[in-house]
């Protein structure tokens, strides 16, 4: 692939966007950037693949080298909205620090693009944000400003939920929702207040929705646990406890109770079919005390015949003789 010329790479590299398949893409750009280190669109390309991988850290570095160049102007076609290179800059390390939870470094880099961009965000242009736009979209700095809103309602609800107050703090969480419905933590904390008002199902959703945004998110697991341990479905339950538990829950101190309540609850319930199966095997045959009372007498008598037939035990032959003449009479 490194005979071919930059331009049949950038070819090859759009093919593979349109296609999805980002990762090769990615591989492409790294040849571009290693030719052509002071060329800003190879490096702005891949900054953005790595975006949408959700490789943020190795996005941020990228960014950054992109910070590093001189600020020329780019054009719409490239990132629309943006009307200079470190405009860009800004907007793509500003979405790798929010991903990475660190909101404040991502709130200074928004500022800067705004005032590199001479832009001025309205409250009427907070309200009529698209959430869902692409990384390309001119609604970059909206969004980190969306998901500030969400979480600033997420951590209001956190303080009626210490209350104890899970209906008002569930109506923070849901506002949050309807802003970023993709945020870990605010369905995290949706499923939660949901379960404190018992309302398991709704609670699943939520728990699941964390699971399918990170397959490797502990609290995810942990909650749908919780979950499922309320809808008494225990064995589901300990697999989403040992799942949060390899993914770093095991700082719930509860996490390994909750295990061992579990199983605990299993053996019972194994326990109890058991009986209810004696039980049935009983009924279903009707034996009556006296009918068990002569298997009984058959039993020891079958074992006597065999076991005791010497003279020192005739007496107890005598005896079983009689057990079987009180029991059965004429039929003996």
């Amino acid at each position: 692939m490194e005979h071919l010329s930059g331009q049949q790479l950038l070819q090859q590299a759009a093919k593979l966007i349109a296609e999805n398949n980002l990762d090769e893409a990615v591989k492409i750009f790294s040849i571009l950037v290693e030719k052509l280190p002071d060329a800003h669109l190879p490096l702005l390309s891949r900054c953005t693949c790595l975006i949408q991988l959700e490789r943020y850290e190795e996005a941020k570095i990228d960014a950054e080298k992109i910070l590093a160049l001189p600020n020329i102007p780019i054009s719409d076609d490239i990132a629309p909205g943006n009307t200079t290179l470190h405009s860009v800059g800004y907007a793509r390390l500003a979405k790798c620090y929010k991903e990475l939870g660190q909101i404040e470094e991502a709130e200074k880099l928004i500022k800067k693009r705004q005032e590199l961009e001479k832009k001025v965000v309205t409250r009427k242009d907070i309200e009529n944000m698209n959430v869902n736009s692409s990384i390309d979209s001119n609604d970059d700095d909206d969004k980190i400003i969306s998901e500030k809103s969400a979480e600033k309602l997420r951590l209001q609800g956190n303080e009626l939920y210490k209350k104890q107050k899970y209906n008002e703090s569930l109506e923070k969480y849901m506002k949050a929702f309807e802003i970023d419905p993709n945020d870990l933590l605010v369905n995290s904390n949706c499923a939660q207040a949901y379960l404190k008002l018992g309302k398991l199902d709704e609670a699943l959703i939520h728990a699941e929705t964390c699971i399918r945004i990170d397959s490797k998110f502990a609290k995810g697991y942990y909650r749908k646990g919780c979950v499922l341990l309320e809808k008494k479905n225990f064995v589901e339950s300990i697999s989403a406890f040992q799942l949060a538990k390899r993914y770093g829950a095991a700082k719930e101190s509860d996490l390994e109770k909750k295990i061992e309540f579990a199983n605990k609850q299993i053996k019972q319930q194994s326990k109890n079919v058991s009986n209810d199966t004696f039980r049935i095997f009983l009924s279903r045959f009707r034996l009556s005390s006296f009918t068990i009372t002569a298997l009984v007498v058959v039993l020891i008598s079958i074992i006597a015949w065999f076991f005791f037939d010497i003279s020192v035990f005739n007496y107890f032959k005598d005896f079983f003789y009689w057990l079987l003449n009180s029991y059965f009479g004429d039929i003996w």
